[in-house]
């Protein structure tokens, strides 16, 4: 039973924000549960319909098994900030052992989260990250510049040229992730490619016709239109479908994230030539191991990484940020070795 001292002192760091609110929940935080099994972490995707995040899921799961505890995957079944938020505040009242979510929002999520931190509950981030001062620790994907950089290239290789106006289509505008891969991605072809020009972002709200109708539209009302990135893999086979309705295959490029159960015909047929993501599964099995050491007291930075069952150790690219690894990049050939 937490005293009521340790409670007001909680509360009264909470409110101080920043990282030494942080640091102070994570000193005052109660040690973990006699036993694995009464470990619940609770698990939010971005939202729950997504191949992307039923595989996550599925490695979440995996990681749950080999550690003997319990993972509760929960979350909106759109784009929803607010109920993610709203599911947050319900573990928090349930008093779940640790919350590891993919945020729709940055900033929109962080009081729930610190909310969540002064309840003494363990708080981390997979996929997409909140504000850094509401949360430990970032099971980043892949570096943002690594993943800007790779879905330049992959355009180039696509278009054939790097020179002509492009268009992206992304999740919703507040989507962390993306912001950070659209802003590398400009500042890399700025750099190597000038004449790419970056002419519009569009979301298409993490949902496929939506995403096609975009494109659809934008193409239709710029014809000169080189290609258009795709920074959510939610939207490829939406975008391919709207540059096929239109007749304009070979014409406008598409490229970006891609689920390969999404884009396998695609890549067969032609009409897209490289898609990139990492393992959903991987993020999903790794993001547990690492919310497990948190429960455990045993995270640290400073040991340079954190230890993550087959995926061995991983490491960490600064205090509060651990690395997944390198994007994969899917193409007609290797596209069948992949089962997500």
């Amino acid at each position: 039973m937490r005293s009521i001292l340790l409670s007001k002192i909680l509360s009264r760091r909470i409110l101080l924000g920043g990282s030494a609110a942080w640091l102070a929940v994570t000193a005052l935080a109660p040690l973990s549960p006699a036993s694995a099994k009464d470990i619940v972490i609770g698990m939010m995707p971005k939202f729950t319909s997504d191949p992307y995040f039923v595989a996550a899921n599925k490695g979440a799961q995996e990681a749950a098994k080999e550690l003997g505890i319990t993972v509760e995957f929960n979350g909106p079944v759109d784009a929803n900030v607010a109920a993610q938020a709203d599911i947050i505040d319900r573990w928090v009242r349930r008093g779940v052992t640790a919350i590891a979510v993919s945020a729709n929002d940055p900033n929109a999520l962080a009081p729930a989260m610190r909310k969540a931190a002064a309840a003494g509950i363990k708080t981390m981030t997979w996929d997409a990250d909140v504000a850094p001062a509401a949360r430990q620790v970032f099971l980043n994907q892949s570096t943002f510049e690594g993943m800007g950089r790779t879905l330049v290239e992959m355009m180039v290789r696509s278009a054939g040229s790097p020179d002509g106006e492009f268009l992206v289509v992304t999740a919703v505008l507040t989507a962390p992730n993306q912001n950070r891969w659209i802003d590398e991605l400009k500042k890399y072809a700025a750099e190597k490619y000038p004449g790419m020009k970056i002419a519009a972002v569009l979301p298409g709200d993490e949902d496929l016709e939506k995403s096609k109708n975009v494109a659809l539209n934008y193409l239709q009302a710029n014809p000169n239109t080189k290609g258009v990135f795709c920074v959510t893999g939610i939207a490829t086979p939406g975008v391919v479908e709207a540059v096929k309705q239109l007749n304009l295959v070979g014409r406008v490029a598409v490229t970006g994230l891609g689920v390969p159960s999404l884009i396998r015909p695609y890549l067969k047929d032609g009409s897209l030539k490289e898609a990139a993501l990492w393992s959903p599964t991987d993020i999903g099995y790794g993001a547990i191991y690492i919310s497990k050491a948190q429960i455990d007291g045993t995270l640290d930075p400073k040991s340079g990484v954190v230890a993550a069952g087959r995926l061995g150790k991983l490491k960490f690219i600064s205090p509060d940020t651990v690395l997944l690894g390198d994007p994969l990049v899917f193409t007609k050939a290797n596209v069948d070795q992949f089962t997500f």
